[in-house]
């Protein structure tokens, strides 16, 4: 509101904004509700998903246990990235190969997430939290799915979040993306594929060492650098802070 203005324009600006505020907290508690009904779904589905999915995919029992994008081939069943977006009300991304669904194939492009995106998320997320019983309710499936992964994924935030060597050298080697490209049998691995391995191979072999995933090892580092790049390597330490605070407090306070 601007300052010094009439009464009755600072009264029906301030009775706008509580209309929109009022419209606001249901949109919100009808996508509370919606985000809750989608991860129930999912979490009591997940092993026959996982099932399903390995009739296609012989490697998808393994990777849906670990990383990220298994894991998102098992959630996009009930809650896919479109499915994401039209609860929260915003587009995941700013840019980047994902379309409708994510493009996990791209070597020189990666998603720039939207950060309004994922302040609304956890606005949800955060409410949701509050549901005793969904959260006891998932307790133990986070403790069996997911509790090892976050721990994972917070290490390597500790190290490699907005660490500027990492972030030029990935830049780096995108912009000219087959520079140091390899072969392995039938597999191919681009330059930024390569540079993420190496640069974190002692801190994959570290933490496996210490009983985690060595393949989440590799992949959350890099996950951190991209987040360092697009800037958003804040608010997703918030909404992982959020899942600590929840599902593993204990946790956090060793650290």
């Amino acid at each position: 509101l601007i300052m010094n203005r009439k009464i009755y324009a600072i009264s029906i600006s301030l009775m706008f904004f509580v209309l929109c505020s009022a419209k606001y907290l249901s949109t919100n508690d009808k996508s509370v509700e919606e985000l809750k009904q989608k991860l129930t779904l999912t979490f009591s589905n997940w092993d026959s998903i996982v099932s399903s999915l390995k009739l296609n995919n012989p490697y998808i029992e393994y990777f849906s246990e670990v990383g990220v994008r298994g894991r998102y081939e098992v959630f996009k069943k009930y809650l896919s990235k479109s499915t994401l977006e039209n609860i929260v009300g915003e587009k995941a991304f700013l840019n980047g190969p994902h379309s409708d669904d994510m493009d996990f194939n791209s070597i020189d492009k990666f998603g720039y997430y939207n950060p309004l995106f994922l302040t609304k998320l956890h606005q949800i997320v955060n409410v949701l939290f509050t549901n005793e019983t969904f959260v006891n309710n998932t307790q133990v499936f986070y403790d069996k799915k997911f509790k090892q992964s976050l721990r994972a994924c917070y290490l390597s935030y500790n190290i490699i979040a907005n660490n500027k060597e990492y972030i030029d050298g990935y830049l780096d080697e995108i912009s000219e993306p087959y520079k140091n490209s390899k072969t392995y049998g039938s597999f191919f691995i681009s330059g930024p594929s390569i540079y993420l391995q190496e640069s974190f191979r002692d801190f994959a072999d570290s933490i496996e060492n210490d009983g985690y995933n060595v393949y989440e090892g590799f992949t959350f580092p890099g996950f951190w650098v991209r987040r360092s790049i697009d800037g958003t390597a804040d608010e997703f330490y918030d909404l992982m802070m959020l899942a600590f605070k929840t599902f593993d407090p204990e946790f956090v306070k060793t650290q």
